[in-house]
């Protein structure tokens, strides 16, 4: 029997995890939880920061909305950065307390969630490989990508880095064919997912809980 059988799974991330157009039924979250009768809450937010910020007030940030999840996971999914550096969060100092920041939001949310969840297991994931071009602040995803990483080791939280090791890039066209979103769609990438594309994502994510 899986490890997963039956737990609880409780994310929260950007448009990444919600599913963009697709919704929440087709992401690799929600098809592990049927595929291993997991209850799963998905709180993915379209547009989703971690760091506070004001050019979109009605997108409220992780760093804030966790507190509202369900208690009682057994693991706990983080994703993002992308809307982070689209909107040009400052990163921050690794260190920082300061929820203005990628690094000082970060840090807060996982002080959050491992309060919230002291017994869950946690799995955090950066960015992928989506949009090379730098934003107001000089920073590229990659950059968030690092930050991250760097953020989650100091507080020993495992953190999958999907930039390098996702298996696929958004600029290979190759892959964009089946695994984005709005190629299979509308014919042009938008860098999400498709129903496909999630399967794809779906054993390389199942692989790293299953080892938690």
């Amino acid at each position: 029997m899986s490890n997963l059988t039956g737990k609880t799974l409780v994310a929260i991330g950007d448009s990444l995890i919600y599913g963009s157009k697709l919704g929440n039924e087709v992401t690799w979250v929600n098809k592990l939880a049927k595929k291993h009768n997991m209850t799963v809450y998905n709180h993915g937010l379209n547009g989703g920061t971690v760091a506070l910020q004001t050019a979109e007030p009605n997108k409220v940030p992780m760093c804030i909305r966790y507190k509202d999840m369900e208690d009682g996971a057994d693991y706990v999914v983080v994703l993002g950065g992308a809307n982070d550096k689209r909107l040009s969060i400052p990163l921050g100092e690794i260190d920082s307390e300061d929820e203005a920041t990628f690094c000082g939001a970060l840090n807060s949310l996982i002080l959050g969630l491992t309060a919230k969840y002291p017994k869950a297991k946690f799995l955090f994931l950066t960015n992928y490989d989506r949009w090379r071009s730098k934003n107001q602040q000089g920073l590229s995803d990659i950059d968030y990508v690092d930050a991250m990483i760097k953020v989650c080791a100091r507080w020993g939280m495992p953190c999958f880095d999907n930039y390098r090791q996702a298996g696929f890039s958004f600029y290979n066209p190759a892959q964009c064919e089946w695994l984005d979103e709005g190629c299979v769609l509308e014919g042009k990438s938008n860098r999400h997912f498709s129903d496909e594309g999630y399967d794809f994502l779906l054993t390389r994510y199942e692989a790293l809980l299953e080892a938690l």
